[in-house]
């Protein structure tokens, strides 16, 4: 095999299995067994010729023991145990242990492994092969004797002792010199949070009664790793933190939980530590009200109540995240995609905190890296700027139409990402296709229920179209959850308020609402003003209504009807609009 090259058959299966080998007695590997039998039967079969019955169901029953009806779709064990083993690989290529001339790599988005021959010329001497594999796996005859420690010369010490010297040195006076030379220093960005989430411990004997705790903490793990920007894994009764663990690099927090009865039913307390402290870092509760004995939550759902506290972006979890990104300086660092996620979150609550080229930047680093939500956040940036140029107009049109074709990529690579199936209704909801967005968010509710903000937008798009029991009750979760929620979840709230003549209500929940939707937030409020006769308000707003360049471009009612389906709603909007003094020509058609 040559260097740089992929596996081409059988002649290079010794060379492989000894790649294979050397990772199996690594230490972070022999601790996690699970992995390690990923590993070697992903390699086996590779080896075998069988490549094609490396599937995420074979994966799941044969390594993982799940039964034969193993459902891919809801149970994301091996996308998660994938994503680890990934994370392991390239942790122990970067340690310097590799000898054999073999790399094993899983590439994202699949789970059949490649071959690739290590770049031999870039490692020391005494880490690469002591003689060239041939292609029947026999080793060349050792022609050099291997140099020990005490026949090393007197100068190798001396250069190593020097080298040091100058490495400690550098690290006193880097950022002097940096600032001197105009080289930047490498700035540590925040890694994704790892929680560990033990079994429950019940204070209640449920004996004779519906099982509390059983099967909730195998459940949470589930759903939090159904976030983009979190990674969980299940520890038993007592966890402990093992080196693999440690070799994620991640910052590990520990999860534990206690089931008690109170006045009003079940009471589910959850506390958060990190795993180097005993000391709480995060607390969640969750109460279940009681009908003849009986809770009325399902486990599933304590799970995703817990999950989406833990999960929101405005969370205990990315807390550091959000702090280090609101106070950092350096705008032209390309951030890794876990504080690119985080940067979103941000950008789409105060624009102003985070600038939108550096969201994209990062977003366009982390599709080239093969991450599949990272293309989806691509997305969601390209068709939104493809919306604010027009879908009438022809640059506007191609954008939202290369959002729909990076979202659908994004998909094809990772099917069950709640947030690549978000992303798409996103996209076709920016695209004027509501009733797809409602299918695409329906698709994304059923891989993760716990996201918030999706509850939101999900909601967002149900108003819209109409659907206003549903549209409240999920407003209503996500509300429940935020102390302080987004501008743009006031969306929902403020147009069924305007719809059901509310109209001060409307004014107030507008007035939050439009700095996260201007276009649709100021014909709420200017709408809501018109109704009430009030010029308070109607002043305030209508010189935003009039300034939108999609309002002017489109006509405002045209570009109402672009989104909204609810032909009650609409009727409300154009007859308020009017109360407030808005020629019908302006209403009607562009100006």
């Amino acid at each position: 095999m040559r260097e740089g090259s992929t596996f081409s058959g059988d002649d290079d299966s010794a060379a492989v299995r000894q790649a294979l080998d050397e990772l199996l007695a690594w230490e972070p590997m022999r601790r996690s067994p699970q992995l390690g039998a990923f590993l070697a039967y992903v390699v086996e079969a590779r080896l075998a010729g069988d490549a094609g019955a490396i599937k995420a169901y074979s994966i799941a029953v044969d390594v993982f023991g799940r039964a034969a009806d193993f459902d891919p779709q809801r149970d994301p064990i091996v996308r998660v145990q994938a994503r680890r083993l990934r994370a392991l690989l390239a942790e122990f290529y970067q340690s310097g242990n590799a000898e054999a001339p073999i790399e094993i790599v899983l590439p994202i988005g699949g789970y059949v492994p490649e071959f690739r021959a290590r770049m031999l010329e870039q490692l020391p001497p005494e880490q690469q092969p002591v003689a060239p594999i041939y292609q029947d796996g026999a080793r060349a005859k050792q022609s050099v004797k291997p140099q020990t420690e005490t026949g090393r010369p007197r100068a190798v010490w001396a250069v190593g002792i020097l080298a040091l010297a100058i490495l400690i040195l550098a690290g006193i006076y880097w950022t002097s010199l940096s600032e001197r030379t105009g080289v930047a220093v490498p700035v540590a960005q925040p890694a994704m949070p790892f929680v560990i989430v033990e079994e429950f411990e019940s204070l209640i004997d449920d004996r004779r009664g519906v099982p509390l705790v059983a099967g909730l903490a195998i459940e949470l793990v589930t759903d939090l790793n159904q976030f983009p920007d979190l990674s969980a894994r299940y520890g038993d009764t007592q966890a402990e933190v093992t080196q693999g663990d440690l070799a994620l690099g991640q910052p590990i927090y520990m999860l534990s939980g206690v089931v008690r009865r109170t006045e009003q039913g079940v009471r589910y307390s959850v506390l958060l530590r990190e795993h180097n402290s005993e000391a709480a870092f995060a607390s969640v509760d969750v109460s279940v009200p009681l009908d003849n004995g009986n809770p009325q939550m399902s486990l599933d759902d304590v799970a995703r109540m817990i999950a989406i506290r833990l999960g929101s972006p405005r969370g205990p979890l990315h807390a550091a995240t959000r702090q280090w990104l609101a106070s950092s300086t350096a705008s032209d660092l390309v951030l890794e995609p876990y504080p690119c996620f985080i940067a979103a979150a941000l950008f789409r609550e105060q624009r102003l905190l985070i600038d939108a080229t550096q969201v994209e930047r990062c977003a366009e680093a982390g599709a080239r890296g093969g991450d599949s939500e990272s293309q989806a956040l691509l997305a969601l940036i390209t068709a939104d700027r493809g919306w604010r140029i027009g879908s009438d107009n022809e640059e506007g049109a191609a954008l939202l139409a290369e959002g729909g074709r990076l979202a659908d990529e994004a998909i094809r690579i990772e099917p069950i990402s709640a947030f690549n199936w978000a992303s798409r209704g996103f996209v076709a909801l920016l695209g004027g296709d509501t009733l797809q967005a409602r299918e695409y968010y329906s698709t994304a509710m059923q891989l993760n229920p716990a996201a918030v903000d999706m509850l939101a937008d999900y909601a967002y798009v149900e108003a819209q179209i109409g659907n206003w029991q549903l549209a409240n009750s999920l407003s209503a979760l996500a509300f429940s959850v935020e102390s302080d929620p987004p501008n743009f979840y006031y969306s929902v709230p403020a147009l069924h308020a305007l719809r059901d003549g509310d109209y001060r209500a409307a004014v107030e929940f507008g007035e939050r609402m439009i700095e996260g939707l201007p276009d649709l937030g100021s014909a709420v409020l200017v709408s809501a003003g018109g109704h009430l006769r009030d010029n308070t308000v109607i002043n305030a707003y209508l010189p935003r209504l009039l300034a939108s360049n999609r309002f002017r471009r489109m006509g405002i009612m045209p570009a109402l009807r672009y989104h909204i389906l609810d032909t009650e709603l609409l009727r409300v909007l154009s007859n308020g609009i009017s109360h407030a003094g808005v020629p019908v020509d302006r209403l009607a058609r562009p100006f």
